[in-house]
């Protein structure tokens, strides 16, 4: 492996993958661009979130926004209602990396409001902790530009009776 600036070059010629690897890798991909789809066609995602992003990988899930002034209270920092939006769709989306059958729902979760917003760019980050026949547990947490915890927390998510498209 040689280092070109900050990318490695690797020689691929002797790595083959089968068809069904090669199937694998284009379900994943196309199961994860279904969910950044239906993350910005959801109506509070195209008017009040206008403009946040969504990226997935296995398990975990990335969801930036920028502060506007419509998500404060009246203490000129941002309503907790915009937390657990942030936590809940960065855990909900890591869960959902992993499930092609039905749409998941939030049973429950947990916020801690670690200190106030007033302004910036935010990353949330979810990552999925345990998946069972009962579940899935999934943590999430955001992030100011600094690299500071904001706001963290844990919920629970199961399987709707709603069965997800197939791709």
């Amino acid at each position: 492996m040689q280092k070109n600036g900050c990318f490695s070059i690797v020689n691929t010629s002797n790595i083959t993958l089968s068809n069904s690897d090669l199937s694998l890798i284009m379900n994943k991909t196309e199961h994860y661009d279904f969910l950044v789809k239906l993350f910005h066609s959801a109506p509070i995602n195209k008017t009040i979130f206008a403009g946040s992003e969504m990226s997935l990988s296995d398990g975990e899930a990335k969801y930036e926004l920028t502060v506007k002034e419509e998500f404060f209270h009246g203490g000129e920092a941002m309503h907790g209602a915009i937390y657990f939006k942030l936590l809940d769709d960065a855990a909900y989306f890591a869960c959902a990396t992993e499930v092609d059958d039905y749409f998941l729902v939030t049973k429950s979760y947990q916020v801690e409001f670690v200190r106030p917003v007033m302004g910036g760019k935010l990353t949330a980050k979810g990552k999925l902790l345990k998946a069972d026949e009962n579940g899935f547990l999934a943590s999430s947490e955001i992030l100011n530009e600094e690299g500071k915890v904001v706001g963290k927390g844990e919920g629970i998510f199961v399987k709707s009776r709603k069965p997800m498209p197939k791709l």
